[in-house]
């Protein structure tokens, strides 16, 4: 019966830990993605990035990440929002937080690109096909 509780013990641990690892790389990723957001937002106002925000402005409304502090976990763990123009939250799990933030990763080097040529309705396309 110990060993059945070690083993059982021992590799919730193990899941515990990975799961960590997992969201320090969204972590990562999105403070990447975050850099990206603060330089497009020095060259075009349909991107702002403050706080742990990051909003693009579409011609239908604006909408937002954040990335909030859980302080009901003892350890530094993040959780992600999605906020809509109405201001309503959706609550992310990893595997959504996964997809918007590299949705986002992917539209914000677009408007980056475009933004180096100068081809503003490209850009106004892009960010308003998010």
């Amino acid at each position: 019966m110990k060993k059945i509780f070690l083993f059982c013990f021992v590799f919730t641990l193990g899941l515990t830990s990975q799961a960590q690892e997992n969201w320090s790389t969204l972590m990562e990723v999105f403070d990447q993605v975050y850099s990206v957001a603060t330089d497009v937002g020095k060259e075009t106002d349909k991107v702002i990035a403050k706080g742990n925000v990051i909003s693009i402005v579409k011609e239908n409304g604006t909408v937002s990440l954040q990335k909030k502090r859980d302080k009901s976990v003892p350890i530094e763990f993040y959780e992600y929002v999605l906020v809509t123009t109405t201001g309503k939250e959706i609550k992310l799990d990893k595997m959504q937080s996964e997809k918007v933030i590299e949705k986002f990763q992917v539209v914000l080097q677009r408007v980056k690109e475009s933004l180096k040529e100068n081809n503003s309705k490209e850009v106004e396309s892009i960010l308003n096909s998010l």
